[in-house]
């Protein structure tokens, strides 16, 4: 049990990143049902040692007595295994973005001629882009390797947005509570939204520039107001002091 959930804390921390793709995520998953396929006789790190153990009678300096409730190993490893078959199954557009991933692209010039383009087409028919135009595109960059152009960039960009899980969900419920709480309850939704984007999608404050923002700010004749609390009037500071502050 503990080499199933070993390998399964990794698989999900694995599709929480926010870079990976509908694509990526199938793969790992693929990769995790065949690791646990191959645990199933041979076993994980965790199962070997407890073998030592058992033939020892010692587990950690622990003497081992026979027990009752046993698990039946490679029934509880294929339960484990359907449950990720059907976790993510091989989808019609899972397999219409694999055409856009070179790593599934086959290796024959003979089978790489027309591979994809059927995929590329009803892509770009749902997304309402000119299909002929990102076919004939695509057909450029598998065989000459040309970059990719406009139409079929675009097409590239927006298979990146398909979601696997909904752990960018989960982050977009954690932002609202942490920017709306107890003492910022009175936000409107205007502001609400743009912080929430900002917080989302921008980047971490490491690598955030405010210069250029501060400049913008004082140009635009803004005032501070610092100082002030709860029955106490405000203090205005003068854009020259705050930008004398920043810099």
């Amino acid at each position: 049990m503990k080499d199933i959930l070993r390998e399964l804390q990794s698989l999900s921390l694995k599709l929480q990143r926010r870079e990976m793709t509908l694509v990526d995520s199938s793969v790992h998953i693929k990769q995790t049902i065949n690791v646990l396929t191959a645990m199933k006789t041979t076993g994980g790190r965790s199962t070997k040692k407890a073998e030592q153990g058992v033939s020892s009678g010692f587990f950690k300096d622990v003497e081992l007595t026979e027990g009752r409730g046993k698990i039946n190993k490679p029934r509880f490893y294929e339960s484990v295994v359907a449950t990720l078959t059907k976790r993510l199954p091989e989808s019609s557009l899972v397999q219409t973005l694999k055409a856009l991933d070179k790593r599934f692209w086959p290796g024959e010039q003979e089978d790489l001629t027309l591979y994809g383009e059927q995929e590329v087409h009803r892509l770009a028919k749902s997304l309402g882009e000119p299909a002929g135009e990102a076919v004939g595109q695509f057909r450029d960059w598998k065989l000459q390797g040309t970059p990719p152009g406009k139409t079929l960039e675009r097409l590239c960009i927006a298979s990146r947005t398909y979601l696997p899980t909904s752990a960018e969900c989960e982050r977009g419920f954690s932002a609202v509570n942490n920017t709306d709480n107890q003492s910022r309850n009175r936000l409107r939704e205007e502001s609400l939204s743009s912080l929430l984007f900002v917080d989302l999608n921008g980047p971490p404050l490491d690598k955030f520039d405010p210069v250029p923002f501060v400049k913008s700010w004082i140009k635009a004749g803004h005032r501070l107001s610092s100082s002030w609390k709860p029955g106490r009037q405000r203090e205005e500071v003068e854009p020259r002091h705050l930008w004398s502050i920043l810099t």
